[in-house]
């Protein structure tokens, strides 16, 4: 494999968790994350960045070269704080999209789907079960 098979592999592997990602925002019923789920992206991010220069120390070459420090440390402390703001910019964009989304079919359109009503006999039958289990 050349570099150039290299960068279209990335580059569809990425342009597909975008279009799965936007699936689940527009067609879907979930909610939007809770702001707790910013810190474990976070996290995640920086567990990635770990493993992107343990590659480096085992294989001998960096993921994304962006990533060699002999490129300036300046600009590399810039590329990951960039990408670490840009991840907080784009869950806050998400978050929002989900929100309107949810505010516009469900609020202002009723679509509020079948799963969304239940009726008391059947919560009341699952909590028996419930605490015969507990006994």
């Amino acid at each position: 494999m050349n570099l150039r098979d290299g960068q279209t592999y990335v580059t569809s592997q990425h342009a597909l968790n975008t279009v799965f990602a936007a699936f689940e925002i527009f067609f879907t019923r979930t909610s939007p994350p809770p702001p707790a789920h910013l810190s474990i992206l976070v996290l995640i991010l920086a567990l990635y960045l770990a493993l992107a220069y343990l590659t480096h120390a085992t294989e001998g070459f960096y993921p994304y070269s962006f990533l060699d420090p002999k490129k300036g440390s300046g600009k590399l402390a810039g590329y990951i704080l960039g990408i670490l703001a840009a991840a907080c910019v784009i869950f806050v964009i998400v978050w929002a999209l989900i929100w309107i989304r949810r505010w516009l079919t469900e609020t202002k359109l009723g679509m509020h789907g079948k799963f969304v009503k239940i009726r008391n006999t059947d919560v009341e039958e699952m909590m028996e079960v419930r605490r015969k289990h507990m006994k």
